[in-house]
């Protein structure tokens, strides 16, 4: 039975959540990663647009966070979040252990701008710490809960 006849057919409720989640997680890094790449500005300008919508202003970003190579590491990093969600939707239990490098590059991103939030106090970064780390919290509470069920009925 493919991945798609189990996702639609199955009567495992977690891990239908889970390939939820996980869709719109995988959607949330491919287009960004994509957009990163070839329009840099309309990332710095959203982030600017965070800024205001949380009261602290616009973020004036220099010249290093529009550098190409910032962008294309920070573009590839973003990809690479949504590659190993889609490989875990693939197959959750053959690609189980990426879970692991997955939430600890999320983690560890939202981390750097919690600590960039407490030295410069610019609510934009405390933002995306936070939601980074739901974003961690989420891989590991749907994927386990899948994980779990599946695995325990020797189903897909």
């Amino acid at each position: 039975m493919s991945w798609i006849q189990f996702y639609f057919h199955t009567n495992s409720k977690a891990y239908r959540h889970f390939q939820i989640i996980y869709t719109i997680l995988t959607l949330n890094f491919f287009i960004p990663a994509i957009s990163y790449s070839f329009f840099p500005e309309v990332a710095l300008k959203q982030f600017s647009q965070i800024s205001v919508l949380l009261g602290a202003g616009p973020f004036d970003y220099s010249h290093e966070l529009a550098s190409r190579i910032w962008r294309y590491l920070g573009s590839a990093n973003v990809m690479t979040l949504g590659f190993m969600c889609l490989l875990l939707q693939l197959n959750l239990k053959k690609f189980y252990p990426i879970l692991i490098p997955l939430v600890f590059l999320k983690a560890y991103n939202a981390t750097l701008f919690l600590l960039d939030f407490f030295s410069s106090a610019h609510v934009a970064f405390l933002a995306v710490a936070l939601f980074d780390y739901l974003t961690s919290w989420a891989f590991i509470f749907f994927a386990k809960r899948a994980y779990k069920e599946i695995t325990e009925k020797n189903s897909f």
